[in-house]
């Protein structure tokens, strides 16, 4: 029987996971960076820029300072067994382990909020219960995540018990079960799975009522519901939550924790980006073709789900000064009403009135 203060070696040796990490999320970082800029590469095309935009800059932003947080966590071997890191390594590698989860955290909220934002714009007049459950839904998922922030430090009293366990030993800190911050953890990311997947089925309810074909529907709704995939990513994700409890070596198994969150948090600033980016590709892959986008002014390309090429506009243009119906046009899609209403082609507007006279000129 060993004494209890004499630590046994993990089985299969000193690994070091942190190289095959930092190919994975610095690629997936240079990614973001690029579609980032193609979004609003493609609110410059047309002219506006709106708060979903900033929302997704923000998120990329807390992904690049996850990921760069993180990388200074592996240069002090961060994803070893704690077993081969000096008394002094165990500390820093622990310290800046907890501090890289905020951003990650929060990079979740921010990026559903920026999908929200552009999905409230595009339902427009549409019934009162969307407009509401997205708020709710949009809302919801960022105070959980601020409190689930809240909770990952104030788990323990003082914080830095967290990484320097020697503080409870000597009775100069007190900390919660790791189950209490681990259980919200995973509520927290079972609603964000909720929430995606809301978010993704929100524009299957309204999409019917166009005036589309069929396959221009099926076209929206997989353009706007691309959040599923960022679901899929979540239920991977949180089965690996539970590697919080292990603190006795919790720079080895919270690899595959943080692995799946890059990945989550990545789908979600690229499925989130594919609309505004619509327009980049249209430019330079459509096909010039006449349509109801182009008769109408919109767009020069071909595609049915392109954004306008508007002219500048005399007034100042910010997420203020859009209206529903400007994103609605951005899809190629007549306005939506209520489901009371039924909606009309957006070539009726091109057909002239019986009553039309002509003016003198």
């Amino acid at each position: 029987m060993l004494p209890p203060d004499v630590e046994i070696a993990p089985v299969g040796g000193d690994v070091d996971r942190g190289p095959r990490a930092l190919i994975l999320f610095w690629v997936t970082t240079g990614v973001s960076i690029v579609i980032i800029a193609l979004r609003f590469l493609g609110r410059y095309m047309r002219k506006r820029t709106g708060l979903d935009d900033w929302m997704m800059l923000i998120t990329v932003i807390h992904y690049i300072l996850f990921v760069a947080i993180l990388t200074k966590v592996i240069a002090l071997g961060g994803l070893r067994h704690l077993f081969y890191l000096t008394p002094q390594e165990r500390v820093k590698a622990v310290k800046w382990t907890w501090i890289c989860q905020p951003f990650v955290i929060m990079g979740f909220a921010t990026g559903k909020l920026s999908v929200g934002i552009l999905l409230y714009r595009v339902i427009g007049s549409t019934t009162f219960w969307r407009k509401w459950s997205l708020c709710f839904t949009v809302v919801s998922a960022l105070v959980f995540s601020i409190v689930n922030v809240a909770l990952t430090f104030a788990q323990c009293s003082p914080p830095s018990a967290l990484w320097n366990p020697h503080l409870v030993e000597t009775g100069e800190a007190k900390c919660w079960p790791p189950s209490i911050q681990t259980n919200f953890a995973i509520f927290v990311s079972v609603w964000n799975i909720l929430t995606d997947l809301f978010l993704a089925l929100l524009p299957a309810t309204f999409l019917y009522n166009l005036d589309l074909t069929l396959t221009k529907k099926l076209g929206l709704c997989v353009l706007l519901g691309l959040g599923i995939t960022a679901a899929v990513f979540a239920s991977v994700k949180t089965m690996f939550l539970t590697s919080l409890n292990e603190r006795s070596d919790i720079t080895w198994e919270t690899y595959n924790l943080y692995v799946w969150s890059g990945l989550e948090l990545f789908v979600i600033i690229v499925c989130g980006s594919v609309p505004p980016i619509k327009p980049v590709y249209d430019h330079f892959f459509g096909k010039p073709e006449v349509s109801t986008a182009n008769a109408t002014g919109y767009g020069r390309y071909g595609s049915d789900f392109s954004y306008p090429n508007s002219e500048p506009r005399s007034r100042r243009v910010t997420d203020l000064s859009k209206t529903p119906d400007d994103d609605q046009v951005e899809l190629s899609m007549s306005p939506i009403r209520s489901d009371a209403v039924s909606t009309h082609s957006t070539t009726d507007s091109l057909q002239p009135r019986r009553d039309d006279k002509y003016s003198p000129h």
